[in-house]
């Protein structure tokens, strides 16, 4: 991300005021995170200057009003779907199985069967070679035929057909990418990774399932809704995969006009007996079709999740 001509962005300034450790460091203010994500995405940040500014951040730790910058700044670099009624579901999927079977391909399933648009979008971002690989949103649905669209402009179509439009993030934030695929040099995640499961890249009304795995990402969650006044849920990741666990108890918050509130609160729909399928894509496929099919049942905590989204979009 060399700079190409003119004059370098000036990022020493910005630096001044997150660059300075964990506790003399200042979050930006939402205008000021802006004009400096604009300037990275632009690509007018030398990799010095760009490496810098990524490493502050992850030392400084993400503020509501930076990431709200960071989201205005992205908007006008996405390429977004077509608007879709009743309105769109966005589930990001950038974490995959490791411990138990990833069922957030069943949840996007369902709810394109009951007429809602999803869009599942998602990019691998482990180091290659890693000992425990994930197994990703993205393997599943390919085991089930169901390929990823390679244009915004055909997501309604998957909607229409009664699919997910499934994606990946490089289709419509290719600049959002690059800063993602930047952990194989940096050796750490950085702030797009946070952007990538916050971004809407469709038109129109949105629903957004946000998940968090550590509190201090699900403080930032909830002070960025109430302050955007964004419609969006919120829970514990399975995974870190926005979708319900079906053997331990959990809560969905919904968020609305900047106001939170509690749609499941867990207990009743969690199941430590249910059968779940193996870990690996092969096999939650052929169990997630045998689900789809009749031939075994939806796990409770799923069915109330589908529910209460289907809730939140039509009412």
């Amino acid at each position: 991300m060399n700079p190409v001509g003119g004059t370098p962005f000036n990022a020493a300034p910005y630096l001044r005021e997150i660059g300075r450790g964990k506790d003399g460091s200042r979050p930006l203010p939402r205008e000021r995170a802006r004009e400096l994500m604009h300037a990275i995405l632009a690509g007018e940040l030398g990799d010095l200057a760009l490496g810098g500014v990524l490493l502050a951040l992850r030392m400084k730790g993400e503020a509501a009003s930076e990431i709200a910058g960071f989201l205005d700044a992205l908007e006008p670099h996405l390429d977004l779907a077509p608007a879709a009624a009743p309105a769109w579901v966005i589930l990001p999927s950038y974490n995959g199985a490791r411990t138990v079977a990833n069922l957030l391909p069943l949840l996007a399933l369902l709810l394109a069967r009951d007429g809602i648009p999803v869009l599942v979008h998602g990019q691998p971002s482990e180091p290659a070679g890693s000992v425990r690989p994930r197994v990703s949103s993205a393997a599943i649905f390919e085991e089930l035929a169901l390929p990823a669209c390679t244009r915004m402009a055909t997501a309604a179509e998957c909607a229409r057909a009664g699919q997910p439009a499934v994606v990946s993030l490089e289709t419509f934030a290719p600049g959002l990418a690059r800063l993602i695929g930047l952990r194989a040099v940096l050796g750490v995640r950085n702030v797009a990774h946070t952007l990538a499961k916050l971004v809407r890249p469709v038109h129109g009304a949105s629903l957004l399932v946000s998940s968090f795995t550590h509190p201090d990402f699900g403080r930032l969650q909830a002070e960025l809704f109430a302050s955007t006044g964004a419609l969006a849920m919120s829970l514990r990741g399975t995974d870190g995969e926005a979708v319900m666990s079906a053997r331990r108890a959990q809560g969905i918050d919904l968020w609305r006009g900047g106001n939170c509130t509690p749609v499941i609160a867990g207990e009743s729909v969690a199941r430590a007996g249910d059968e779940l399928p193996g870990i690996s894509a092969p096999e939650t496929a052929a169990w997630t079709r045998d689900v789809l099919a009749g031939r075994r049942p939806v796990p409770p905590a799923i069915a109330a999740q589908q529910a209460a989204i289907g809730q939140a979009v039509r009412g």
